[in-house]
């Protein structure tokens, strides 16, 4: 009975320690947990605290320092993977050293980015103040674009396979409503 407790124990703990960061997010220690509100009412507590942090680009400009993203903040599944919601705590910005082309870097894409928090910077969102949290990014990850997929027409056996792979999803002409033989 122990060896079966120790082998399951084992198995969660190694399915659990699959989800890792994307490659450029792994190498650098950051606060992962610490969510947006805390840190923008606590700012003096987190200067030059490593966070990682994530969301949808908002704005993205090309300075001689490098580039400065708005980022509306989203919080991040175990993957560092910006969660797609419709609500958000606020927005925060970060600047890269680097060059990041705004054309590949464009509105609506998801990022995540990890760096020191560097204070809360006045800015406006159109014509209302607001402070925003900034990060010193030290590296970030932009996150590919998902494509939907239709599971309608998804094949898998059944057993009306010689009709389509799903009876109530079929759309070829010569079934019923529902995908059941014509006969």
């Amino acid at each position: 009975m122990k060896v079966k407790n120790y082998i399951l124990f084992f198995l969660l703990f190694f399915v659990y320690g699959c989800a890792t960061l994307p490659k450029p997010l792994q190498d650098i220690p950051a606060l992962r947990d610490v969510p947006f509100y805390i840190v923008k009412n606590n700012p003096e507590k987190y200067i030059d605290v490593s966070l990682l942090w994530g969301g949808r680009i908002i704005n993205c400009t090309n300075t001689q320092d490098g580039t400065v993203f708005e980022i509306l903040y989203l919080p991040l599944d175990r993957e560092g993977y910006p969660s797609e919601t419709d609500s958000s705590e606020g927005r925060f910005t970060a600047t890269s050293k680097n060059f990041l082309d705004c054309a590949v870097y464009s509105k609506g894409r998801l990022i995540t980015v990890v760096g020191k928090f560097r204070g809360l910077k006045e800015g406006k969102i159109d014509e209302m103040p607001y402070n925003f949290p900034f990060i010193e990014a030290q590296a970030t990850y932009l996150w590919k674009k998902r494509v939907p997929y239709d599971y309608r027409y998804y094949w898998r056996p059944s057993i009306w396979f010689w009709y389509c792979s799903h009876p109530w999803y079929c759309s070829h002409p010569w079934y019923f409503e529902y995908g059941y033989p014509f006969w």
